[in-house]
């Protein structure tokens, strides 16, 4: 979708265009469902998202924790044609989403996480192939966002680690979790994660949170 030089946001768009039905999916390429029925995803005016479980904490995350996960959400039609479809202004892939759902909050329409649903998702399966042009593509899309909207979006998945410690943590509901004496990240980190926050992860029990947050 992006390889070919017209970008995520046009591809999506272009199957929007296509798609047929009340309910429409937008589903990545490196994601799948792994259990629960996706028709629990479909919900009248409520953009919905499944419980997703990413191979690698920190590449893609969603962006909202109890909410919209870019990587698979279902719109029903009558959302799309109220908001409109994905601003290709931000090019290649990069905050077309966030731009989305900013959209959806100011029409107030309600996002929602579907936890009977699970998904699957590699994520980055396209990005990490293309060396350096991805952060070109984020830095240029983030100046974008900003100046059409005024602010920018906090990172949702952020990490910890105590000031003398080398394991870091991303669960707010991990017991080992750092409250006071840490430094903390958005960027995965090059040491040892936490294997606690790593089962939490995986049985999609770990809360998320923004810098700063306690």
């Amino acid at each position: 979708m992006i390889n070919d030089g017209t970008g995520f946001g046009p591809n999506v768009n272009r199957g929007l265009g296509l798609a047929t039905g009340e309910f429409i999916a937008v589903v990545g390429n490196d994601t799948w469902v792994v259990g629960g029925d996706v028709y629990d995803l479909c919900i009248a005016e409520t953009v919905t998202s499944p419980l997703v479980i990413g191979d690698v904490p920190g590449i893609a995350p969603p962006l909202e924790p109890e909410g919209f996960h870019g990587c698979f959400w279902v719109a029903p039609r009558s959302v799309l044609d109220l908001v409109g479809h994905l601003d290709e202004r931000f090019e290649h892939g990069f905050y077309e989403d966030d731009d989305f759902v900013a959209r959806l909050r100011e029409a107030n329409i309600e996002t929602r996480l579907v936890r009977s649903v699970r998904v699957r998702h590699i994520g980055g399966l396209t990005m990490l192939k293309l060396g350096t042009q991805p952060r070109e593509w984020l830095v240029q899309n983030e100046r974008i966002f900003r100046k059409k909207w005024g602010w920018t979006p906090s990172p949702t998945l952020t990490f910890r680690s105590l000031c003398n410690g080398e394991t870091w943590h991303y669960c707010r509901n991990c017991p080992d979790w750092p409250e006071q004496h840490y430094v903390e990240q958005a960027e995965i980190p090059e040491g040892p994660q936490c294997a606690r926050c790593r089962s939490l992860w995986d049985a999609g029990e770990c809360r998320l949170g923004s810098v700063g947050e306690t």
